[in-house]
Formats: C-alpha cells, structure tokens, sequence
C-alpha cells in the first residue's frame, strides 16, 4: 500500500473508530496533540539553517540581476497573497452567532508591538518563543551576512548537515502520519458536535477555490501575458510533476523535476543557454525556503476560525493579520498558524482542526506551491535573459477574466453556504435548555401572587421568623438574565436562583421564590413576605440609600450592548466620544451611576430604562446603546444575536453585586455576608459563574451519539 493510501486508510478508520466509540475515543486525541508537537518539533529550527545555507553560499556579484529579478517577483506574487487574505473571507456568508460570556471580552488588548514582533533584538527569546516573522528576519540578516565571507566554507557544510538532520527527524516522523492522522481524527470525530464539522466546509471549500484559481487560471495567464509562453504550455509542462506533488504531498522530493520542467519551457521556445540552466538550478532549491502562495493563502484559516466563532474581523485587526502574516508565511503553517491565532486571541485548540484539515489541504497547498516556484522561476529568467515583455492586451484580459472568475466563485459559495447554514443557530435554545447544578431543596413560586404577610417578624428578628416558618422567602426581578428566569420548562432557575437554593439549604428550610418589582421591595421586606432579593443587583450609591445589601459575591463589568454591526464603533472610549448625537439606556440606575457614565461620554444623552428587552426588540429605534454588565449582556445575545457586546477600553468600571436585605436587621445581614464569604471560599460562586455566565451548563454533557452505544447498545 502507497504512503498516501496509509494516510487516506488513517484518515477513514479515524473517522470510523471515533464514530463507532463516540466519546470513548476522547483519549486518542492526546496521541493527535503528540503527532502536532512531533511535527513542529523541527519546522521553524530547519528553515532558520535552510534560509542562512542557501543565502550564505550565494554569489551577490555574479548573481545579482537574477536575484533582483526573482525578488521582485516574489514581492509581486506575495502582494497577490494579501489580495488573497482580503478577498477570500468575503466568501464567508453573514451568519446568526452569539456566544455566553468570556473572560476574554473584558481584556485589555495589548496593542500589536512591530518593532519586537519583526526586529529580533534577542533572536533566542524570538525562536524560544516562535515569535516567527523576527525569527525569520534573523535569518535572512544572518545568511546575507555569510554570504561573501572568506572561509564560510565550513559553516555552509556544517549547517547543510544539520539541515540534512532536521529533514532527516522530520522523515522519521512523516512516516507516522498515518497513525497521527487516525488518532487526530478519532479524537475529533468521536468528540466534536457535528454542527461544528458543517462549518469547516466554509474553509475547506474556500481555499480548494481559491488554490486551483490561482493555480491554473491566474498565475499561467499573468505569466503569459509578460513571457513569450503560451497558457497552454504553462499548464501542460508540468502536469505530471503537479500530480506527483499532490500524490506526495511534498514540494521538495519533486524539485528537480520542476528544475527540468523550467528547462523544458525555454527549450521549447529556443530559449535555453547555460544561463538559463544555471538559473532554473539556482532559483528553485533558493526560492524553496520563501513564502509561497500555497503557504500564504491557506493562512485565511485564521479569519475563518474568528467568523466560525462568531467574531468577525474589524479593520484594525485585519491590519494587525496582514503585518504578521507575510513572515509567519516563511514557515510551514504547523508553526505559522497557531502564533496568529494567539496574536489574534484565538483559540489554539482550534489548530485540531486544521490539522485535521491538513489530510486534504496540504495536497492542494503544496500544488498551488510548485505553480508558484514554476511562475517565479519562469519570470525572473525571462528578466535577466531580456524576454520580459508586457502584453498590455494579454494582461488586461487575464486581469478581467481573473477578477470575473474569482468574484463570481466568492459569491458561489457565500450563497451555497448561507443556505447550508441557515437556520444552525442555537445559542437561544442553549440558554433556556441550561441545567442546575444543584437543587438541593424543594421550592414554591409564586408569579402572580405573594405569600402570606408576618407583621412579627422586626421583632422576632429574620433568623428566627425563617426558622420557625420553615421557608426562605427570595425575591427575583423579571429580565434579570442569566440571574434569575424561566427555562423553557416553566422553571425558574439562574445563577442567583441557585444561590437560593444553597441559602435555604444551609438555612435547613424550604425556599419560596417571588416574583417582585423593584418598587416593592421595602414594602415586601417590612411585611415580611420577602426576606431578601437575588437577582444580580449590583450596588451603586443610591442603591445603598435605599436597602442593605450583602457583602458581594461577585463584580460585573459595565459594557454597551449595541447592534452587532455597530459593535466597533464602542470597542473604544475615543470611538465612543466622537458618535454625534449619542443616546444611551441605562438599566433601571440611579442619578449618581448615570452622572458617573456622563462624566466618561460627556456627548451622550441618558435615559434610565426599565429593561433591556425592548431595545433588543427593535422598539427602542431612538438608542444607540444601553449601559449594561458584560456578564448579564451576553445572555441578553444569545436570545438575540443580533445584538451583541462591546467593552471598551480604556474604560473598565467594575461594580459590586449584592443581595438586597431588610434594613436595621443586622443579625440576618451578618448571617448572609459570612455565607456569602463561606461560598467564595468553597468554590460555590466560581462553579455557578462557569456554568451560568460562561455556559458551561450549557454544554451537553449526554454522551454523543456513537453505534457502540446508539445502534449495537454495547455501553450505557
């Protein structure tokens, strides 16, 4: 069997083995990050040695005009690369995404450093620590510098043995790529939701697109149009070498073929001199280590993994991909695309399924790969052997025929994928489906009606009157997501509420919950039908005039809840500032919180607000925003996701939550804040911000659906 039937065969019986055992197959997964860290083990140390070899033994004087030639071709075939990045992700349709809060929406974004991430001013702390485009610069500068040197003989031997080493490792390793392919792909088959899998098509379908345009369409008409080659023969000369590429996935076992397919051209037109072979012999093994299309364009799985997750690139962080993506290209994307899925705050598990991807893709890549070797080779001989011309004619066609077929095939698939992925969100229904964490008491609500009033209780004290009832009496306000609110059972549950429960349990009583309006509540808590609100208050200073409030369980971050497209234009207090006519709800505040957001948005106009909920509705036309917690706001999202979050920095106001008590009380508040203290200190409220507010009780934890256990019933 072929090397390339064994990874196809490790693919399919991946694929199998991790839908025949479903979540029984998470384990394999390590063996898949083992097989990622094997394979990076050697990329970045073996082109940093192949960049300074090849550029140290280069004869600058003899060579010049080739080279000059050849970079500014490469320059040329990479500024195409950038068009690439900007114009594909256009393919990816507009899409209904939301997503339960992280603590990464509320981070302070640390501003792109170009001088450190390009300037290697300590290239060991650049290689520990893949920062790749310094490390890559490193190189460059270094290989310039042998180059030319007396005696440099030696070191060019050394580091081509040590080249021959690292590819030596790397080969071992290849030769486990079927057994690393089956343990990625059952790993990720047996775990992942399938939802998720239907959205990797955006990608895959993408960039196989986009690779054969350029390919076989683009590259051989611009070389035709400023070369004496016809297309036809830019695309039949190296035919077989292409599928021997894609049979073996690797560009470097078939260069020499490509030298001869160089040659092969230029004989065909009477072309071909000793200077035409020496420079076929020279540009290819040298332009090998550089960045090439292939390499580049499938870097556009970064800003597929920001619109898979629902967070669209803005114009900043478009910049912020193209300044680093130009030397991360230098390098295999193994090593390239997980440091810009951290530079753009990405997550690196993400990378599972790019490799996974990489069965296909890499096929396809190092295809597009060779075209481009064959086209900078082809073109920069033509320069320094004086046969460059421009066709004007031929150039503008190919440019027309280029755009039309590239614009038309990105409209293809947005409008394919709109309709594969329309009606796949679901984040609503996550929220309302959540599951308790713990219920531990049984408990009465009351909705349209309030319990009975217990006119002793000031002088009985709330301790004893709650002992001798047997019931906690709980306060929570309607629109208080995801604190208090009815799932879709009818049950009403939520971080608060959960809290409750606890309470009550600890109380060693039953819990009565009550629906209220935050009007009522003095009123309540002096008849003694309440004894205490939970429902995500926070406290500001005319808050604390008007009840006492319990120590805090935790801060909430105020943020703007905004129209999703809108989302940019609060990304930054400066942004904020120079919106003209600004008009902004606040929740049910007070005139002292509501001065305090004046103070920061002077332009603005401020309006205190009931709810959220008909802003989001689309009732409330007239507001631009409405001052709300991050944390709170998120739920508000995932009901409606066209709506979203927005934190903007420099702008981090945090406020307290508390629990709003009965006044003159002190016993029973000093009994709720020592609890509250105590439920810190086990983990209560962190294991109930994870699941309410982060959504981990949102994850479905039933096993997937595997045949070992849904079709054969070997397993519970």
């Amino acid at each position: 069997m072929s090397f390339t039937l064994q990874i196809l065969f490790g693919l399919v019986t991946g694929v199998f083995t991790g839908l025949f055992l479903g979540d029984i197959a998470a384990p394999f997964s390590v063996g898949g990050e083992i097989f990622i860290a094997l394979l990076q083990m050697t990329v970045l140390p073996y082109i940093v040695v192949s960049l300074i070899g090849n550029l140290g033994r280069i004869s600058w004087k003899e060579s010049r005009g080739l080279l000059l030639a050849a970079m500014s071709v490469l320059g040329f075939l990479l500024l195409l690369g950038v068009v690439v990045l900007i114009t594909a992700p256009l393919a990816f349709p507009e899409w209904q995404s939301a997503s339960f809060f992280s603590a990464s929406l509320i981070q302070s974004r640390h501003a792109l450093d170009l001088v450190a991430l390009y300037i290697p001013a300590n290239p060991f702390y650049s290689l520990a620590n893949n920062v790749v485009p310094a490390a890559v610069m490193f190189s460059i500068l270094l290989g310039i510098g042998v180059s030319g040197l007396r005696g440099n003989e030696s070191l060019l031997k050394s580091l081509d043995v040590l080249a021959d080493a690292l590819n030596r490792i790397n080969k071992i390793v290849i030769k486990i790529t079927p057994l690393g392919v089956f343990a990625i792909a059952a790993g990720v088959a047996g775990t992942v939701v399938f939802d998720e899998i239907s959205r990797l098509q955006a990608y895959l379908i993408t960039y196989t697109v986009v690779a054969v345009l350029l390919a076989f369409v683009v590259l051989p008409m611009l070389v035709a149009s400023v070369t004496p080659f016809r297309y036809s023969d830019l695309v039949s000369i190296p035919r077989d070498t292409l599928i021997t590429i894609f049979a073996t996935a690797k560009i470097i076992v078939v260069l020499p073929q490509l030298v001869d397919n160089v040659k092969e051209l230029f004989k065909r037109y009477d072309l071909e001199d000793e200077d035409t072979d020496a420079g076929a012999e020279i540009l290819l093994p040298l332009a090998y280590p550089f960045p090439n299309l292939g390499t580049y364009a499938i870097l556009m799985f970064v800003p597929f993994c920001a619109w898979y997750l629902g967070r669209g690139f803005d114009l900043s962080d478009h910049l912020t991909f193209q300044a680093s993506a130009v030397l991360s290209s230098f390098v295999a994307p193994i090593i390239g695309i997980p440091f810009l899925l951290d530079l753009m705050q990405l997550p690196a598990d993400m990378m599972e399924l790019f490799v996974m991807s990489t069965v296909y893709t890499d096929r396809i890549r190092v295809v597009l790969g060779a075209v481009h070797l064959f086209s900078l080779a082809i073109v920069a001989i033509a320069i320094s052997r004086g046969v460059f011309r421009v066709n004007w004619r031929k150039l503008a066609i190919a440019g027309a025929v280029s755009l039309v077929i590239v614009v038309t095939s990105m409209l293809l698939i947005r409008t394919y994928l709109a309709q594969a992925l329309s009606g796949s969100y679901s984040g609503d229904q996550q929220l309302i489906e959540m599951r308790w964490m713990d219920r531990p008491v049984e408990a009465r609500v009351y909705t349209d009606s309030l319990p009975a009033t217990q006119p002793d209780v000031e002088q009985l004290g709330r301790l004893n009157v709650i002992e001798q009832r047997g019931t906690l009496r709980v306060g929570y306000l309607p629109d208080s997501l995801p604190f208090a609110f009815r799932n879709e059972a009818g049950e009403v549950v939520g971080l608060d509420i959960e809290m409750a429960h606890h309470l009550a349990n600890d109380l060693d009583v039953e819990l009565e919950l009550v629906r209220i309006e935050r009007d009522s509540m003095n009123t309540l808590f002096a008849s003694g039908q309440l004894d205490i609100v939970m429902s995500g208050l926070v406290q500001t200073p005319g808050r604390l005039k008007k009840w006492n409030f319990s120590a805090s369980p935790m801060d909430l971050t105020i943020s703007f809840l905004v129209q999703d497209h809108r989302r940019s234009e609060f990304s930054s207090l400066a942004s904020i500032q120079e919106l003209p006519d600004l008009h902004l709800g606040v929740v049910q505040s007070d005139p002292s919180f509501m001065r305090q957001i004046a103070s920061h948005v002077p332009n603005a106009h401020i309006e205190s607000i009931n709810s959220p909920r008909a802003f989001v509705r689309g009732e409330r036309a007239d507001i631009d925003a409405v001052v709300y917690s991050a944390e709170g706001g998120s739920a508000w999202t995932l009901i409606y996701p066209d709506y979203a979050v927005a934190v903007p920095q420099p702008l981090a106001i945090k406020l307290p939550t508390g629990y709003p008590l009965p006044q003159d009380d002190t016993q029973w508040h000093r009994y709720v804040s020592q609890w509250i203290t105590l439920k810190q200190k086990d983990s209560t409220v962190n294991s109930l911000f994870n699941h309410w507010i982060n959504g981990a009780g949102a994850v479905d934890l039933s096993p997937r659906w595997s045949i070992i256990r849904d079709v054969l019933h070997w397993v519970d």
